[in-house]
């Protein structure tokens, strides 16, 4: 799959695409955001654009912390899911973990997100959970 990875073009479409993926979970947690919500809560990460075939199909954001990428969002156009973009996704956080030089790649999933499972299948382990939420980690790979 061609998927590249681009700085964020408009933030407020991918605030959108955002709101559009996780607003079931929104709405069974009563977690009331709009796309201004999110703008704002994603301002200060790394936002890439996911592209295939040069035309946009998601988001990656990401911060870097204590010698840790927090991989803070994964989103996927609902016309894209299924296709493996998410696992490649993941490989080109690893190279992004890398040349940031940190051991770690940190994150949360809600339990009932399908993304649950995909992450075990690319290298992270559950390290934790609560009500809502699994925490993962994967080791860097040089």
């Amino acid at each position: 799959m061609n998927i590249q990875l681009v700085n964020c073009r408009d933030l407020e479409a991918s605030a959108q695409l955002t709101l559009d993926n996780m607003q079931p979970y929104y709405q069974m947690y009563g977690v009331d955001w709009g796309v201004q919500q999110i703008s704002s809560a994603i301002a200060e990460l790394m936002n890439y654009d996911i592209l295939y075939d040069g035309k946009v199909i998601g988001a990656l954001r990401l911060s870097f912390a204590d010698n840790e990428c927090q991989l803070r969002d994964i989103q996927i156009a609902e016309t894209h899911k299924g296709r493996g973009a998410g696992g490649r996704v993941i490989a080109m956080v690893q190279d992004l973990a890398a040349q940031n030089q940190v051991h770690r790649i940190v994150l949360k999933v809600f339990q009932c997100s399908p993304a649950a499972q995909l992450y075990p299948r690319h290298g992270f382990t559950k390290t934790g959970e609560d009500e809502r939420f699994f925490y993962m980690s994967a080791t860097v790979s040089k």
